[in-house]
């Protein structure tokens, strides 16, 4: 069947092989005053063989001060580079880029950036709406009792869980707009019609499918934004993407707040469904035409084809997998690099214990604010945007501050320490009231770091994409599966307010997490100090006589060897 003009599609966009050489080499080039030299010969068994090998720099590790170690793109930046960027002083779009780069990032962030806030701001505008209209007339109305409430989430994410396991195979071979498409205006309809539910059964029915139509939305984002940004580019966007989750939180209380106000024949909570599920639709016609699939595979009609072209080249440039053809899912070697691998189990382990680090979904805030019998439903349900407003700045602390510093780990990591502040004060609970409301207004630090955290899995897997598909979704889902049980045995509803065991686990699991980090610290340094040659930076070291016949061949020409570590450049003939 033809598409109508208006409707995205598939846009098959060839390479021009000396086209993408050529712009590689002058990148490359551009970035080191060094000469380019090709086939070092049997120094450079890393590489694949018949692949050219582009030497950017040449670098003494001999004087490496010890405070590199901290250094997330050691291995991966030229000095040159690395002094180009001046991470003091904030740009959206970095000055070493070209006017072309910039052009496209602008295009991406109207799109990819637009659709993210868009999308997640209605996922958690339909998914936030359950505890606000919880506490402001659907339990009443509907009869729920004891763990009904805490029973219905799990539901929800049951429905998530069952319904991300085909991604596994989906994510690199489906159409990605016209699947988010078809799933968003599913959640659309179901999320519309909650306002008719009359018991908590068919609550729970419409739930577990809102939640299954919402499984490709998260996966999809990340997939997608992870083959068009790099990685000191994508926290910003991920800022973006997370600021809608915040917005739809504080949203879904003003709005709650706003419905209990309507005068009619139906109750504040059901006009709030109604309100929901219909701009729901609306978002969903706009991901039609926002999502552009990636750049291997691009369906939007906003980018030209030199642009697709040029996202292609800069991925390559960070080492990503762009390859147009995908591998068998069940190709054994893929599975067993991913088995064998220590990221598959590091950050398995990091990513289930994060996904339990968050005490709002339980709606904690909102249940202590109603036991203290105070507020109207009004005045209740915009308490509870308090939070998630704050939130909005706790992400741009962490995903901003990530991209300027370039320093991931460092970032999530102080996500957790102050998550687990945070609830380590709602743990102990016999504090003042004013310790208490400071404990809930933390409390979205645990979800600040989620959009630095998951494209540093995508980075680290950035070399396959086949395994990047399947190891990331594999890992989201064992932490998204955590999260299905360990909420329901850490916070059910019949512990409202004080919620001891899931404040404390939620503390544990951030200690944890740090834990978890600090080991996949190591591990990554080790791993791209081995690639670093693929970046184009030859190391070697002076004090132990490690100097390749390659670095004499190419300085024979010139008095010295440029070293990165230190101040001096040490003559040729202190090596020979």
């Amino acid at each position: 069947m033809k598409l109508p003009w208006f409707i995205p599609r598939y846009r098959e966009v060839l390479d021009d092989p000396s086209e993408e050489r050529a712009a590689l080499l002058k990148a490359a080039s551009a970035s080191s005053s060094k000469e380019s030299i090709s086939g070092i010969g049997s120094d450079e068994n890393s590489f694949e063989k018949g692949k050219e090998l582009v030497i950017r720099e040449y670098r003494d590790e001999a004087n490496r001060p010890w405070w590199k170690f901290f250094d997330e793109f050691e291995y991966r930046l030229t000095t040159e580079t690395e002094e180009k960027q001046e991470w003091w002083r904030f740009r959206w779009f970095d000055k070493t880029l070209s006017a072309a780069e910039s052009k496209l990032l602008l295009k991406l962030d109207l799109t990819v950036g637009v659709y993210a806030l868009l999308g997640y701001w209605i996922k958690y505008l339909d998914s936030a709406n359950l505890n606000n209209a919880y506490v402001t007339g659907l339990k009443e109305d509907i009869g729920m009792k004891g763990n009904d409430l805490i029973d219905t989430q799990v539901i929800f994410l049951v429905g998530n869980i069952i319904f991300e396991l085909p991604w596994l195979f989906l994510l690199p071979r489906v159409p990605l707009p016209y699947v988010l498409f078809g799933a968003e205006i599913i959640w659309s309809l179901f999320t519309l019609i909650t306002f008719k539910v009359y018991n908590p059964a068919m609550l729970k029915a419409f739930r577990f499918i809102v939640g299954s139509a919402e499984a490709p939305f998260f996966v999809i984002f990340h997939y997608s934004a992870a083959s068009w940004y790099k990685p000191k580019e994508i926290g910003s966007i991920g800022a973006i993407f997370y600021c809608g989750q915040f917005i739809g939180v504080l949203t879904s209380g003003l709005l709650q707040g706003a419905a209990s106000t309507i005068k009619g024949s139906l109750s504040g909570w059901q006009y709030m469904f109604i309100i929901d599920g219909s701009i729901s639709f609306f978002v969903a016609i706009l991901t039609l035409f926002l999502q552009p699939g990636t750049p291997s595979k691009c369906y939007s009609i906003w980018f030209t084809d030199d642009e697709i072209r040029l996202a292609r080249r800069r991925m390559a440039e960070n080492g990503t997998d762009m390859s147009h053809s995908t591998k068998s899912f069940f190709d054994k070697q893929t599975w067993k690099n991913i088995l064998t691998s220590w990221h598959f189990w590091v950050l398995s382990f990091a990513q289930m214990f994060g996904f339990n680090t968050n005490n709002t979904a339980s709606g904690s805030f909102a249940l202590w604010l109603k036991s203290l019998n105070r507020y109207t439903p009004q005045k209740l349900n915009n308490l509870t945007t308090i939070p998630p407003a704050l939130g909005l700045i706790w992400i741009m602390i962490v995903c901003v501050g990530a991209d300027i510093t370039g320093k991931r780990f460092g970032m999530i990591i102080f996500s957790y320490i102050m998550n687990s502040i945070a609830n380590i004060i709602l743990a102990v609970w016999n504090v003042p009231e004013r310790a208490k409301w400071a404990g809930y207004y933390l409390s979205y630090w645990s979800w600040s770091q989620s959009s630095v955290f998951n494209p540093l899995i995508s980075d680290i897997l950035r070399h396959d994409s086949n395994q990047r598909a399947i190891e990331w979704m594999i890992i989201y889902i064992l932490g998204l599966q955590s999260s299905a049980w360990v909420q329901r045995l850490t916070f059910p509803t019949t512990d409202a307010p004080r919620f001891k065991a899931g404040f404390t686990s939620c503390a544990v699991f951030s200690i944890a997490a740090i834990l978890c980090l600090i080991v996949a610290y190591f591990f990554y340094k080790r791993d791209e100090r081995k690639k670093a040659l693929k970046n184009g930076i030859y190391l070697y070291n002076s004090k132990t006589g490690e100097i390749p016949p390659a670095v004499r061949s190419v300085a024979q020409g010139s008095s010295t060897v440029k070293q990165y570590y230190g101040v001096q450049e040490t003559p040729v003939s202190e090596f020979e």
